[in-house]
Formats: C-alpha cells, structure tokens, sequence
C-alpha cells in the first residue's frame, strides 16, 4: 500500500465521512468510503479501516457507540 494512502499522512477531510460510520460501528459502509476516498483495493481498504479505527479508540474511545470487545464481531474474515 502506497505511504500516501496511510491516514497519519492524509490531511483530515477523507476521514470525515468515515470516521462517524467508525464510530457508529458501519463497517462495511466505512469501507466502502475508505475505498472510495483513497482508491484502493479491498484488502488494502481493510486495513487502513483497522488502522483508522485503532486511532480513533487511542484519541476518542468516549466517541464510539459498539464497546471494543463486541466491534469486529460481525465483520467477515477477507
């Protein structure tokens, strides 16, 4: 995956029609976005949903509305 792609390096406005789907817990429609926004392919799209989602539960765990232990439960191995 190119370093571009990488969220610490991307200026906020991509993230802003992710992040509340993140924080609702829409993973599917978080990655569609994520797709979308930084043209890449599903698995490249996957990781950078677990990456972004890693940074927002370390800077606004109080944000989220699906507890940690309970947030991937639905989403499908790739």
């Amino acid at each position: 995956m190119p370093d571009e792609t990488a969220p610490t390096q991307q200026t906020e406005q991509p993230w802003s029609k992710v992040d509340p789907l993140i924080f609702e817990g829409r993973k599917m429609q978080a990655l569609i976005q994520i797709r979308q926004a930084f043209a890449v392919d599903i698995h490249d799209g996957v990781d950078l949903l677990g990456e972004r989602y890693e940074t927002l539960r370390t800077e606004r765990p109080e944000s989220f509305k699906v507890r940690h232990d309970d947030y991937w439960d639905d989403f499908g191995t790739l």
